[in-house]
């Protein structure tokens, strides 16, 4: 097995910023079943520059802005579904996050990602794998929004270098869209995470920033999570996906307030420390969180 020129490059990269923002910020709510109002959704003093010093004061040479999660909130201007900022009242419906994210970044000079789950989306009543669990709309125009919000981001905002798939993909002989050929059509050199492709990455197993050692790069089975195996023929190399310490994937209240004092930000020092000899170290690269919080700004207690 041998990595990819892409596959390679990513790897170099070693540490990435994981950004995740969306109605869930404001609502605290993940799979809701009935969605929030649009213009709940009120970001006043968003700024994607700020999200991207963040990104390289900490040393990251790239950053994946989750564009929808699994509220179904999209976070661009969209016509694959009537649910993101285009309905909302948020600088007058003509917001978007995903195209600032993606001109801060190149200002940043750092590669710019972006996440779109497929297997969870609130609004339409999709639950994993990626089918309607609930409500009354149809497996079919589900499908054909996705494939529709995938093309309006890889096409839209330039070269990505990872696309993320959280959860993976349901593969359409089991009912789900025909993703792949998209893929491969618009943004054939992006190292996909969880995805319908070769040439990807993997999850490693869990969600703590650590994987174990020895950790290959091999794997008999592509996605197969966890250690990898020194006779696998794939090469599909680890991701090691972690909110910062003491923190969630989205911004609460709580776990966002300012670290008590020295010894606290000693603690969290050290941990971060260690995720990184245990995973950059451990042959992976190391994706780790820092949330914005409802203004739309990482707040300053967790800005390294």
């Amino acid at each position: 097995a041998r990595p990819t020129p892409e596959q390679l490059a990513w790897q170099d990269l070693e540490l990435g910023l994981f950004i995740h923002f969306d109605m869930r910020t404001f609502t605290g709510q993940e799979k809701p079943r009935t969605p929030a109002d649009p213009n709940t959704y009120n970001p006043v003093d968003l700024d994607t520059d700020q999200w991207l010093e963040v990104a390289r004061s900490m040393g990251a040479k790239y950053a994946v802005f989750v564009a929808k999660h699994c509220t179904g909130f999209l976070s661009w201007q969209s016509n694959a579904y009537p649910y993101g900022e285009k309905q909302t009242s948020w600088r007058g419906g003509k917001g978007d996050v995903v195209l600032d994210f993606a001109a801060s970044c190149r200002r940043a000079g750092i590669k710019p990602g972006l996440y779109a789950s497929v297997s969870s989306t609130a609004w339409w009543g999709v639950d994993n794998p990626g089918v309607i669990k609930w409500g009354d709309k149809k497996q079919s125009d589900y499908n054909k929004a996705c494939l529709a919000m995938l093309t309006e981001l890889w096409s839209n905002y330039g070269e990505l270098t990872e696309i993320w798939f959280d959860g993976g993909v349901l593969p359409p002989e089991q009912g789900g869209p025909e993703i792949y050929p998209l893929l491969k059509k618009l943004q054939p050199r992006a190292i996909v995470f969880q995805g319908p492709a070769p040439g990807g990455i993997r999850w490693i197993g869990n969600e703590e920033g650590v994987a174990a050692y020895p950790c290959w790069s091999t794997v008999k089975t592509l996605n197969d999570p966890g250690a990898g195996d020194p006779d696998g023929s794939i090469w599909n190399p680890g991701e090691c996906d972690v909110p910062l310490p003491g923190h969630g994937w989205f911004w609460d209240a709580k776990s966002t307030a300012p670290a008590p004092g020295e010894e606290k930000r000693q603690q969290t020092l050290l941990r971060l420390m260690d995720m990184y000899y245990r995973s950059v170290g451990h042959n992976c690269n190391l994706l780790l969180n820092a949330t914005p919080d409802t203004t739309g700004l990482i707040p300053q207690a967790i800005v390294p």
